[in-house]
């Protein structure tokens, strides 16, 4: 096993957690790898004290609630042992987003219902900040046994998720070609989706003079962008993508692909404005389903990926222990707009 005290005891002094805690969780996780098993012989109080600088009553008190626990056990010339390697607790679960709105509320409460109160679940969010992204899983890494992140794609996540290994995590909603391949996943296949939705109701688009897709910059899935502008270059039919969403003029017999909600209310302000009827003179199609676009301008049409079936799929995962590489299914929901 080599050092016993760096393999098994692991101790963070700039993590919160208490120390006697952390020891706690070393011991757990060592058992649930497979690197201490039962009989097998834990570090002593002292070389523990010595190799991390900690004082002894710490460690102590970390073996005393192992002991309590069945965890472990101690005998006068044998010191502190493995007694058991039933460490199986409820699991605890961190799931970070990026944001919260409204399809995501229905991705979370069809998490947490799927879950059967079988897990506790902590929600955070790292608003698109790679800063806030690594500070969030870093500082709670030591408190949750499960981890459930939506990642910020930059070029450091890779760094940061590694930190918390294959067994633990689970990517969820974005990442599926950055981190699919390394970690468990429910994820949209952006190119994939927004490709088969257009190459499904082409013969509908042609009907308009131009297909556009309003993509601001405060959107991150790129994958959407290189779908749309493939499928259109191979088809050879009129269409742009317009980053500079505020700036954008709508003509009459436009298509509009809307990424962002704000541009939607801008653009039917606009189409109103004009007397334009939705659907003939100008066409909608708003990505994310929400509630609200079933009822708004006798409805809105949506592509969507399905987040009910995400959480659903994301907890299943979870509490069956089959983790795997899922792409969630993208849809169409056809209302007066198109």
């Amino acid at each position: 096993m080599g050092n016993k005290e760096d393999a098994i005891i692991k101790i963070d002094n700039a993590l919160p957690l208490p120390l006697y805690k952390q020891i706690i969780a070393s011991v757990h996780e060592a058992i649930s790898r497979g690197s201490l098993k039962t009989g097998d012989i834990l570090p002593s109080v002292n070389s523990i004290a010595a190799a991390h600088s900690l004082a002894r009553g710490s460690i102590f008190k970390a073996y005393n609630e192992l002991k309590t626990a069945g965890i472990i056990d101690s005998m006068p010339g044998k010191g502190y042992f493995v007694t058991s390697t039933n460490v199986q607790t409820k699991r605890n679960i961190f799931l970070l987003l990026s944001t919260f709105n409204p399809y995501r509320e229905v991705l979370y409460n069809a998490f947490i219902a799927q879950l059967k109160g079988q897990a506790k679940v902590d929600l955070y969010f790292h608003h698109h900040n790679i800063s806030v992204f690594e500070t969030l899983i870093k500082n709670h890494t030591a408190y949750y046994n499960t981890f459930v992140i939506m990642p910020e794609i930059n070029k450091k996540t890779g760094g940061i998720l590694k930190q918390l290994g294959p067994k633990k995590l689970y990517i969820l909603d974005s990442g599926l070609n950055e981190f699919g391949n390394d970690y468990p996943c429910v994820c949209q296949n952006y190119e994939k989706d927004i490709s088969g939705i257009l190459k499904a109701n082409f013969a509908r688009l042609k009907k308009y003079k131009r297909v556009l897709l309003l993509f601001p910059d405060n959107i991150k899935t790129e994958g959407v962008v290189s779908g749309f502008t493939s499928f259109f270059k191979k088809n050879d039919f009129p269409a742009q993508v317009i980053r500079n969403t505020s700036d954008y003029e709508p003509r009459q017999f436009d298509c509009c692909i809307i990424m962002d909600d704000i541009d939607l209310v801008r653009l039917m302000r606009a189409a109103r404005g004009k007397k334009w009827k939705l659907g003939k003179d100008i066409g909608i199609l708003s990505y994310n389903e929400t509630p609200l676009k079933s009822i708004i301008a006798d409805g809105i049409t949506t592509i969507t990926t399905d987040f009910e079936q995400m959480g659903k799929s994301m907890a299943d995962m979870i509490s069956k222990n089959k983790p795997g590489r899922i792409e969630n299914p993208f849809l169409m929901i056809d209302r007066e707009s198109f």
